[in-house]
């Protein structure tokens, strides 16, 4: 043991001594450089990562949703009857009343009736999310007389298809977004229909008046006209009409999975995105660098592997790519490319889908989808010529705010009526309806197997936080402080959202993780990948306060539509 000790010990010292001797060589400049590179590109990609984390944990889904909750009317005693709810079939064709998009009320029908496009086919044909199999099967509209007050009858109430006149036979129908501008006086109105096409996109305009007593109850849709333009209808999805010639148009994606045709859309499209050009002088694409490299661009993405491939991509990082047109055209026009004008009016809208005009049409609001929430945007006006000699205004938005909320927003409504008399409410009293799909992936799952997958539903309703304070100091510190008000819904919105903002209400009307639930002893209920709402608030309960009542319906993307009475606000 001693001997192993000094052995040790001398060769220590010894080793030692050789270090002294050596002269220190200055550390590698390469490798410090090469190390700081690492560094650098750990950092480039593990940053964002760590900065984007709740909005990944947000593209995963929340946990803790019921089977299906609806609110009940706030403030009731017993003299409140609690809500009934039941899905609405067609009848005799009750297969085809699914996969539901857009729900709107028919102004001055007699009786109070909304409008509703669906596509049974979805599971066949969808350019948003897949697939592009067979496009020949049509989309249809459907009209259905809600109730305005607690009722027993609701299993009795059938929505009726919508006759379609004069549609050309050869064109393809699978609707999405809808709008109808009000003509006075009459019943119906002007009625815009984004209609995914097999080969590219439009917009239908219809006249839509009530049926003629010999045909009995229901709706004819007179069709007028076509109208197409690079960038009003690349992935046009939600429309709001303006006037009976002009109306606004989100356009979800700048990859699309059906692309337009090369010289007619795709080259004018990319022109116009990404370099300003004048409409008007969009065919050539350019001059130069620019038509080069809009030629090149335009040839990629019209093969639809590559566009698939990049709408995926667009969609799952949440690339601010969408945006809002507006257009005008010339309603004595027949051929669908002529008389029509289009500007962008906003841009860097992640997935821009759902579009709503406040009742005073001073405000835009906008559904990012995977932003995930709302933009909000004050609108201008400015006077320019228009087809018919006269002038009309085109609008210009200047973002106000951003708005979180818990899920992927799919389309936006307001109330049918207002829901609190406010002098100063930004909304004119009505309630902004919100409703989408709080688990991307599992809608992107029952896309793909919409009769066997189920996916999540939510609906809320978003409304301007009301002061009660008259100093601005102490409505600040309110405002900042308010208690949560969704706290009776099994899953708040608060506990989901990846920022809150003092300045709106935030409540839920309903939610669902998509399964199927006993409603009572004959009736079962479901309502899976919502997609929009309508909330018709009872005249009688107006005004009440902390006590609004109304009728509820729900949209699903890959499902029928929930009826519900007896709902809070």
């Amino acid at each position: 043991m001693p001997f192993a000790y000094l052995r040790k010990q001398r060769e220590s010292e010894a080793r030692r001594t050789r270090l002294a001797g050596q002269t220190l060589s200055p550390p590698s400049s390469t490798g410090s450089a090469l190390r700081a590179i690492k560094i650098g590109v750990i950092a480039i990609l593990v940053v964002p990562v760590l900065l984007n984390l709740p909005w990944m944990h947000s593209a995963l889904g929340p946990g803790g949703l019921p089977d299906m909750w609806v609110r009940p009317i706030d403030g009731g005693g017993d003299g409140d009857v609690a809500p009934d709810c039941v899905n609405l079939n067609g009848g005799g064709e009750g297969e085809r009343l699914r996969f539901c998009e857009d729900m709107h009320r028919i102004p001055g029908a007699e009786r109070d009736t909304v409008i509703i496009s669906c596509d049974a086919n979805r599971a066949g044909w969808n350019t948003v999310m897949g697939p592009l199999e067979d496009a020949k099967p049509r989309g249809q509209l459907w009209t259905f007389e809600y109730p305005t007050q607690v009722t027993s009858k609701l299993d009795d109430m059938v929505p009726l298809p919508v006759e379609l006149v004069n549609f050309p036979e050869e064109q393809t129908f699978h609707p999405l977004g809808m709008s109808i501008f009000h003509q006075e006086g009459n019943a119906g109105g002007q009625l815009f229909v984004v209609n995914h096409r097999e080969h590219f996109s439009s917009v239908e305009l219809f006249h839509l008046t009530p049926a003629s007593r010999e045909k009995g109850a229901g709706w004819i849709a007179q069709w007028q006209r076509s109208i197409v333009h690079p960038i009003a209808t690349h992935t046009p999805n939600s429309i709001h009409a303006v006037s009976e010639s002009s109306f606004l148009i989100t356009n979800d994606h700048l990859f699309a999975r059906r692309p337009g045709p090369l010289a007619e859309h795709m080259i004018p499209m990319l022109s116009q995105r990404f370099f300003n050009q004048d409409t008007s002088a969009l065919q050539g694409g350019g001059r130069g660098v620019q038509q080069w490299v809009v030629s090149k661009l335009a040839r990629v993405l019209s093969n639809r592997k590559a566009a698939a491939a990049l709408a995926q991509i667009e969609t799952l990082l949440g690339l601010p790519l969408g945006w809002v047109t507006m257009v005008q055209f010339d309603p004595r026009q027949v051929v669908e490319t002529d008389g029509v004008k289009a500007k962008i009016v906003a841009t860097n809208i992640p997935f821009a889908n759902g579009i709503a005009v406040s009742p005073d049409q001073k405000t835009l609001i906008v559904a990012a989808t995977t932003y995930p929430g709302v933009f909000i945007y004050d609108i201008i006006r400015s006077q320019r010529p228009n087809f018919t000699g006269g002038t009309t205004n085109w609008l210009e938005m200047k973002l106000s705010t951003k708005l979180h909320l818990p899920f992927r927003v799919d389309n936006l409504a307001f109330t049918s009526n207002s829901i609190s008399c406010n002098p100063n409410d930004r909304f004119s009293n009505h309630a902004l309806l919100a409703t989408g799909h709080p688990s991307p992936l599992q809608l992107i799952s029952m896309a793909r197997n919409p009769l066997n997958q189920t996916s999540p539903s939510w609906s809320i309703s978003i409304t301007p936080y009301k002061p009660t304070h008259q100093s601005p100091a102490i409505e600040s510190a309110f405002q900042h402080a308010q208690a949560w008000e969704d706290q009776e819904a099994p899953l708040p919105t608060h506990h989901f959202t990846l920022s809150h903002n003092g300045a709106w209400s935030i409540r839920t009307l309903m939610q669902s993780n998509g399964a199927t639930v006993a409603y009572d002893a004959n009736r079962s209920v479901r309502l899976a990948s919502s997609s929009n709402s309508f909330y018709h608030p009872y005249d009688d309960m107006v005004g009440q306060h902390g006590k609004v009542g109304g009728t509820l319906m729900v949209s699903g993307l890959y499902d029928g539509v929930l009826l519900c009475t007896g709902i809070g606000s």
